[in-house]
């Protein structure tokens, strides 16, 4: 057989991760293929670097039988087969890679930039290459003189020993089009395989970076002027750009949970073009309860509640929206006649960035104090939303939570005070672990069992029945379609981001349970409950069938 193999002796100076083979059985087609060496080395991910990779090849007389680049893999690693005549050719060729510094390995500093953030110029081809030296090296100079840059090429001569299929970018979209003419004229056969038009299938598209595609999906939903203003943010910090590759490695190995952080990630993203002139609030109906207290409810740009309570001189806030928000709700505030010098206490259902960023920038200005349960303290600490937890989706929670207090500009204040985690009773299936006033209406502090994040908590008022279930029990029917079809809802509602699935539903069972069980006792005085959820409409118990529906 042709491809039986005999191994050589390695060069003692040769430093490139390198095997040797000469070849002892069956016809040779060519007199270069008798000698083999197999080659893992890194190049820059530019224009030109397998050109120059492939000529210094062709200029040892080395003849490529195999080569791998997948930039969706790593950006720089190429593994290469290179056949040539002679053991002292390939001892050549070894020296010559060497002098011509191509690493054996990754470079520590080396930066795994986003380059690609448009589809319009990118095109996988399959092409006819005489398999023969010097062959791929032309080609390569070829995509080189259009500033093409390669980012992903396989060729195996066991496979099919005169094809090639080779994915690449230009910055340029009328570039493709002059080098699809140039290869044309060149004589050489191809097929186009994908050329810059489907977006959805770009997005398994070989050769593209985990963040490219993240960005190509953002791109989809902003302008490009907020398009930019995500992508220099990402650019600016290489923490951040390193939590985005870590968040798309753990997505990956999980797809379903992986699409639905995507789109909560991107609904964060937007959260920063929604500021300013841009910042609009859906504002609900107001409530009052006895003469001293008023309830204000706004719905912000990416769909979080937050509720004000006015009672006299104070305002009391449940629960605080991104932190990008802060500057716009003080606006809002001062619009409706509330000073936001006056929320002296905030209480938070949970630490998601959504629930809870702005509340250390309250505490900062205006010293307001912030009450959490305890749970919620390595949650903070940690920047992992599922501290403590393990299973599939740890790490995934881990560079969401990451990602999300980044882009979003989450702050916690730096002293919170903590519920008591008393023992006061149950409320159906949930422990009450503390209580607090808001002029004359009382509240219970409910414990979650920890479906959807450590250190969730609901608040009751029974007298008026009140209950405030944030990301539990969702008005999902009074969202707009755009929250919907960025948030995933539905799926949101029942599966990933939450700490433990299972938990979660029996949680919501359980909330139901509770609502109905109270409601009924309610009616009797001809009063009803409210569900203030964390999105969405606030809504009384009868509407929970309706609320919690949406066609598929």
């Amino acid at each position: 057989m042709v491809n039986e193999r005999k191994d050589l002796p390695i060069p003692d100076d040769t430093v490139l991760p390198v095997k040797i083979y000469r070849r002892i059985a069956g016809a040779h087609v060519h007199a270069y293929a008798e000698f083999i060496a197999k080659f893992r080395v890194f190049l820059q991910d530019r224009p030109g670097s397998l050109a120059d990779f492939a000529s210094l090849i062709a200029g040892c007389g080395g003849n490529i039988s195999f080569f791998h680049y997948d930039r969706s893999l790593h950006s720089n690693r190429v593994v290469a087969e290179v056949q040539m005549s002679t053991k002292e050719a390939i001892d050549t060729l070894l020296q010559s890679l060497q002098e011509n510094q191509y690493m054996p390995e990754e470079s520590p500093s080396s930066r795994d930039d986003i380059q690609i953030t448009s589809l319009d110029s990118v095109l996988e081809i399959k092409v006819r290459l005489k398999n023969e030296p010097g062959t791929l090296a032309a080609f390569a100079n070829l995509l080189k003189s259009h500033g093409a840059n390669v980012i992903y090429m396989l060729y195996d001569e066991d496979i099919d020993p005169e094809a090639s299929d080779i994915a690449l970018a230009t910055k340029d979209l009328k570039e493709i089009d002059r080098l699809l003419d140039v290869v044309n004229k060149s004589g050489y056969y191809y097929r186009v395989l994908y050329r810059g038009a489907d977006a959805r299938e770009a997005e398994h598209m070989i050769g593209l970076k985990l963040v490219e595609k993240f960005f190509l999906k953002i791109r989809r939903l902003l302008p490009d002027k907020e398009f930019d203003e995500i992508k220099s943010i990402v650019d600016s910090s290489q923490d951040l750009f390193a939590d985005l590759v870590h968040f798309y490695e753990e997505a990956g190995n999980y797809l379903e949970a992986g699409d639905v952080f995507e789109k909560i990630l991107t609904l964060a993203s937007k959260s920063r073009t929604r500021v300013g002139a841009r910042f609009t609030v859906a504002e609900m109906p107001l409530l009052k309860f006895g003469p001293d207290v008023t309830l204000h409810s706004f719905r912000l740009p990416t769909s979080e509640n937050i509720y004000l309570f006015e009672s006299g001189e104070e305002v009391v806030m449940i629960d605080a929206g991104y932190g990008i928000y802060y500057q716009d709700i003080k606006k809002l505030m001062e619009a409706k006649s509330l000073d936001p010098s006056r929320v002296r206490r905030i209480y938070l259902t949970h630490p998601d960035a959504d629930h809870a960023g702005t509340s250390g920038f309250f505490a900062e200005e205006y010293s307001s104090e912030v009450f959490m349960h305890p749970g919620s303290r390595d949650v903070i600490v940690h920047s992992n939303r599922a501290f403590g937890t393990t299973g599939r989706m740890a790490n995934l929670n881990k560079y969401y939570t990451r990602l999300i207090n980044k882009f979003t500009e989450s702050r916690f204040p730096r002293k919170i005070t903590f519920f008591s985690i008393s023992d006061l009773g149950n409320e159906g299936a949930f422990r009450i672990i503390d209580t607090f006033r808001i002029g004359s209406l009382r509240f219970d502090v409910l414990e979650s069992h920890g479906g959807h994040i450590p250190g969730h908590v609901f608040f009751l008022n029974r007298e008026h029945g009140l209950i405030f279930t944030s990301d539990f029990l969702i008005n999902v029917q009074s969202l707009s379609s755009e929250d919907k079809a960025v948030l995933s809802v539905y799926r949101y509602l029942l599966t990933n981001p939450n700490s433990d699935s299972q938990v979660f539903r029996n949680e919501t069972n359980s909330l139901r349970e509770l609502i109905t069980n109270l409601d009924q006792g309610l009616k009797r005085s001809a009063r009803q409950m409210t569900i203030f959820p964390g999105h969405g409409h606030y809504y009384s118990a009868d509407m929970l069938a309706d609320a919690l529906s949406q066609k598929k």
